[in-house]
C-alpha cells in the first residue's frame, strides 16, 4: 500500500488540498477593480521587502505607507456589509462609496507624506488642513477595522475618543482636564503615539514579514506537510484525531496569529475526523478551538503579538520566545491529556498503523519546511532582528523548495504568496492602528496609571484580589478582539497593575496575554469556539462550555508562572525541573477534575480531590505543595487498587457465568 492510500483513509487529502487551492482573492465583478487590488497587493509587498532588505524608512513615514495601502486594500476586498458583497453570480462588488474610500485613504497618506517636513516644523501647531485630512484618517481607519474585525474594536476605540473629550465630567478617579478636537486629532493624526504609533510600526516591520514567512511556507507546502506530520506523529494514539489536530492548530495557529481564522482553516477536516472516531460534535470543535487559541501563545512567533510585546516591554524578542516556551508546553498538554482521559472514558482504541503517513518518509520528501523553522529559530537565537529574520527564513523556503524539483516553487506560488501577505495583513493592520487610537489617548490622559490604581484601590492591597480583578479585566477587554489588538489595550491598561504589585514585567505581560487570548474561548463571546461549532453542527454555547473545560488549566497556568519565575526559565536548572514537575502535576490533577477520568472513572468525591489538588500546588508554601504532591500520589494508588480489584471482580463473575 503506498503512502498516498495510506493516508487518505486517515487524512481527507482533498480536504486539506483545498486549502492551498483556494482562490487569494475572490472573482471581481469589475476587471478594473481586480487589478487595483493586484497592483496595491504588489505594491505593498514590494515596498515591505525592500524595506526590511535594505533598510527601514523614518517611522512615521513607514507607518503611514502601510496603514494607507492596506486601507485601500481593504475597501476594495470587504464589503461594507454582506448585502453589498456580490453581484448575485458570486463575484465581488465594488461599488463608488468603496473607490471613494480608498482613494481618500491614499490622498491622506499622500498628504502626509508631500507636506511631510512642514508638519514636523509645526509641531504642536497643526493647520486646518491637517486637521481634516486627520478627521479623515480616523473615520476610515473605523470603517477599515469595522469591515476587517467587526464592531468591537471600533467601538472600544470611539469610547477612548470620547474619553479624551469628557474627561472633566468623569468621576474624579478616572477623569482629567479635557482635550479639543484640534489636539485630539493632532495626536492621532500628526505623531507616533496615535494611528502610526508603535503598534502600527510592529505591523509595518515584524508583523508584515512574518506574515509573508507564513505565506510562502503554505504556498510552498508547508501547511499540508504538519498537518500529515501531526497526523503521522499522533495518529497511533488514543484519541489520535483529536491529538493530531491539536498538534497540526498548535503549529498553523503560530504562524497565522488568529485563533478564529485558524479554527475555520484546519478545522474544516480535523473536526470532521475527530466526529468519525467517536468524538461528540461539541468536543470536537472544542478541541479545534482551543488548539488554534492556543497557537499564538506558542513560540516561536506566537501569532506576531509577541513583537509587540518586545517593545512595549523593552525586552528583546529572543527572551520573550524562550520565556513562553514552558507555559504553552503546559497549555498543550493540558489538552492532550483531557483528549487522553477522554477517550478513556469513552473505550476508544487507537487508530490504524497502516492507516496513517510515515513520518520518516514525509521528513525525508519534505524537510526543507522543517529547515527553514530551524533557520528561522537559529537566527532568533542569534539575536538577528525579527524583521531580519522573518525575512531570511522567507528566502531560505524558496532555496531549500528550489533544490529538488518536486518541491520547487512557481513564479505562480510566489505571485500568489506575495497577494497572499498582503491580503491577510489587513487584519492585522487594521486591529493595530485602531488599537494606536486606544494608546494615543492612554498617552494623552494617563488613564493607564488611573486604571491600575483603581484596580490596587479595590482590592485594598490584596495581592490575589488584584490577580483576580486583572484577569476579569483582560477577559471582558479581550473578548471578540484579533490578538494584535487584544494585546495592545491590555498592555496599555492592565499590565501596568500588575508592576505596581511588583511583579516583573515580562511576567506581568505574559499574564495579560494568556487571559486575552483565552477570551476566545471564554463565554460569551467565545468566537473561536463559535466558529467550530458551524463546522461539527454543534450547540455553539455548548462548545465553548466545552472548551472552556477543555482549557481550565489555561486559567491556572499564569497563576504558577506569576508567582513562579522558575516556569519561565527565570532561575536555576534544579528549580526550573522542580517546578516544572509541580505544574504538570497540577496539569493532570486538573485535566483529571474537568473530565471525570485518571485511572479510571472518577465519582463526585475524586474529581473534589483532585480539584483540591490542583489548588494546593498552585500554593507557593512548600509545604502545600508536598501535601498536594502526597495527596495525588495517594488517589493514583488508591484508584489503581480500586480499578484492579473491579477487573479482578468482573473477571470472576465472567468466569462463574460460564460455569
Amino acid at each position: 500500500m503506498n503512502t498516498d492510500k495510506k493516508t487518505s483513509k486517515a487524512l481527507d487529502l482533498k480536504a486539506v488540498m483545498a486549502l492551498q487551492e483556494k482562490r487569494v482573492f475572490p472573482r471581481f465583478a469589475n476587471g478594473t477593480d481586480y487589478a487595483v487590488v493586484i497592483a496595491v497587493s504588489l505594491l505593498l509587498a514590494a515596498f515591505q521587502i525592500w524595506t526590511a532588505g535594505f533598510g527601514v524608512l523614518f517611522a512615521l513615514k513607514q507607518r503611514i505607507i502601510h496603514i494607507s495601502l492596506l486601507g485601500a486594500l481593504t475597501f476594495f476586498l470587504r464589503p461594507v456589509s454582506s448585502r453589498f458583497d456580490t453581484d448575485g453570480e458570486g463575484r465581488r462588488k465594488v461599488f463608488l462609496w468603496d473607490r471613494t474610500f480608498a482613494a481618500l485613504m491614499l490622498t491622506s497618506m499622500v498628504y502626509l507624506l508631500w507636506n511631510y517636513e512642514a508638519i514636523q516644523s509645526r509641531a504642536g501647531f497643526p493647520e486646518a488642513w491637517d486637521i481634516g485630512f486627520g478627521l479623515v484618517m480616523i473615520v476610515l481607519l473605523l470603517e477599515m477595522t469595522r469591515r476587517v474585525v467587526g464592531l468591537a474594536l471600533p467601538i472600544i476605540a470611539c469610547c477612548f475618543l470620547l474619553y479624551a473629550f469628557l474627561g472633566p465630567y468623569m468621576p474624579s478617579m478616572i477623569g482629567h482636564r479635557g482635550y479639543d478636537l484640534e489636539r485630539i486629532v493632532a495626536q492621532m493624526y500628526l505623531t507616533t503615539e496615535g494611528i502610526f504609533g508603535v503598534p502600527a510600526g510592529v505591523s509595518a516591520t515584524f508583523i508584515y514579514m512574518f506574515i509573508l514567512y507564513g505565506a510562502f511556507l503554505e504556498k510552498s507546502g508547508g501547511g499540508i506537510f504538519f498537518i500529515k506530520l501531526a497526523y503521522a506523529l499522533t495518529g497511533r494514539m488514543l484519541g489520535g484525531p483529536a491529538k493530531a489536530s491539536v498538534f497540526a492548530s498548535g503549529l498553523m495557529g503560530s504562524i497565522s496569529g488568529s485563533a478564529v481564522a485558524n479554527t475555520v482553516t484546519t478545522g474544516a477536516f480535523t473536526i470532521p475526523l475527530m466526529k468519525s472516531v467517536g468524538f461528540r460534535p461539541s468536543f470536537a470543535a472544542a478541541v479545534e478551538a482551543s488548539a488554534s487559541s492556543g497557537g499564538q501563545l506558542m513560540p516561536p512567533i506566537m501569532g506576531a503579538a509577541a513583537f509587540i510585546m518586545a517593545v512595549f516591554t523593552n525586552i528583546p524578542y529572543k527572551f520573550i520566545m524562550v520565556s513562553a516556551a514552558v507555559p504553552a508546553a503546559l497549555y498543550y498538554f493540558a489538552i492532550f491529556i483531557s483528549i487522553h482521559f477522554r477517550a478513556k472514558r469513552m473505550g476508544l482504541k487507537p487508530g490504524n498503523a497502516e492507516d496513517l503517513p510515515n513520518a520518516r518518509e514525509l521528513l525525508k520528501k519534505d524537510w526543507q519546511h522543517i529547515f527553514s523553522l530551524v533557520v528561522l529559530v537559529t537566527l532568533l537565537l542569534m539575536d538577528i532582528t525579527p524583521l531580519r529574520a522573518a525575512f531570511w527564513g522567507t528566502l531560505t523556503i524558496i532555496v531549500s523548495c528550489g533544490m529538488r524539483k518536486s518541491t520547487r516553487m512557481s513564479l505562480k506560488s510566489v505571485y500568489e504568496a506575495l497577494l497572499l501577505a498582503s491580503r491577510n495583513t489587513a487584519t492585522v493592520g487594521a486591529a493595530c492602528a485602531c488599537a494606536g487610537i486606544v494608546v494615543g489617548v492612554v498617552t494623552l490622559t494617563g488613564i493607564g496609571l488611573k486604571f491600575a490604581t483603581l484596580i490596587e484601590v479595590l482590592a485594598h492591597g490584596n495581592i490575589i484580589i488584584a490577580l483576580l480583578m486583572t484577569m476579569v479585566a483582560s477577559l471582558i477587554l479581550g473578548m471578540g478582539l484579533p490578538t494584535s489588538a487584544c494585546y495592545i489595550v491590555l498592555a496599555v491598561l492592565a499590565a501596568p497593575v500588575l508592576t505596581n504589585l511588583g511583579f516583573p514585567v515580562l511576567a506581568s505581560h505574559l499574564f495579560i496575554f494568556y487571559f486575552g487570548i483565552i477570551s476566545a474561548i471564554t463565554p460569551p463571546v467565545a468566537l473561536a469556539a463559535y466558529a467550530g461549532s458551524g463546522i461539527s453542527g454543534s450547540n455553539p454555547f455548548k462548545t465553548a462550555v466545552t472548551a472552556l473545560s477543555l482549557d481550565l488549566s489555561a486559567f491556572f497556568i499564569p497563576y504558577w508562572f506569576i508567582f513562579n519565575p522558575e516556569l519561565l526559565l527565570g532561575k536555576g536548572v534544579l528549580a526550573n525541573i522542580a517546578v516544572i514537575f509541580i505544574s504538570a502535576v497540577g496539569v493532570v490533577a486538573l485535566s483529571a477534575m474537568t473530565q471525570g477520568y485518571l485511572v479510571r472513572k472518577l465519582n463526585a468525591a475524586e474529581r473534589t480531590i483532585a480539584m483540591l489538588v490542583t489548588f494546593s500546588l498552585l500554593m507557593v508554601d512548600l509545604r502545600w505543595r508536598l501535601l498536594g504532591l502526597g495527596v495525588f500520589g495517594a488517589l493514583l494508588v488508591y484508584l489503581k487498587f480500586s480499578a484492579a480489584r473491579s477487573r479482578e471482580e468482573a473477571s470472576g463473575r465472567f468466569v462463574s457465568v460460564e460455569e
